[in-house]
């Protein structure tokens, strides 16, 4: 095979909350039961193939039905989603203060997500094993490990594909293109209602999750 013939490598790095607190923001919760890897198939161009998708997320610390259904939802992306990598990062809880009342209450914050992300977008790059990436993501703090790219690995390509709503300006002029992310991609890249993973168990989408 000589080099004409040779297929541009992607991986897609996905920021689950970032994309979900978007979903939210935009349509109001629809479409949750999304398939990544569908997704991101679709960013591909004729000339390029899906190595990887690595979607980062976190347990949820919220109801227990909450939980269930996140649970469910993560079940039938790995079931379905062959070349799919869930990795998870934490929340940890902290004390806030009512500014009105002065009442002190629980709060739970995402850690690790952009750390991880960071970390698996250099990793890979050192490792080459893609020519080109796209981040799912509109946190700025993920600015510094695509210029670390730029200057290290000049030949590598990194594209923002920002979900809705979460657009950063300064994630998009470090890379090489950006684009943001269509209602319409979003409603064709559903999971089948039902799955059936390899223990013949059926996963089903969760009632509320238009």
């Amino acid at each position: 095979m000589n080099n004409r013939d040779k297929k541009i490598r992607v991986i897609v790095y996905i920021d689950g909350y970032n994309f979900y607190y978007g979903l939210r923001n935009a349509y109001k919760g629809k479409y949750k039961w999304l398939d990544f890897q569908a997704l991101a198939e679709g960013f591909l161009q004729p000339d390029m193939v899906l190595v990887e998708v690595k979607y980062f997320t976190a347990v949820t610390k919220g109801d227990k039905e909450t939980q269930s259904k996140q649970e469910i939802y993560l079940k039938a992306l790995s079931a379905n989603c062959d070349k799919l990598q869930i990795i998870y990062g934490r929340f940890l809880s902290k004390l806030k203060q009512c500014k009105e009342c002065g009442n002190k209450y629980k709060s739970y914050e995402e850690k690790k997500t952009d750390v991880n992300i960071a970390c698996q977008i250099l990793n890979d790059a050192h490792l080459d094993r893609y020519d080109c990436c796209y981040i799912v993501s509109g946190d700025s703090d993920l600015v510094p490990p695509v210029e670390i790219v730029k200057q290290s690995f000049p030949a590598k390509k990194v594209v923002i594909a920002h979900p809705p709503k979460r657009k950063s300006n300064e994630l998009c002029k470090v890379a090489d293109g950006f684009f943001a992310i269509s209602k319409s991609k979003i409603q064709t890249s559903q999971l089948p209602n039902i799955i059936t993973n390899k223990r013949g168990s059926q996963l089903t989408k969760p009632k509320l999750w238009i």
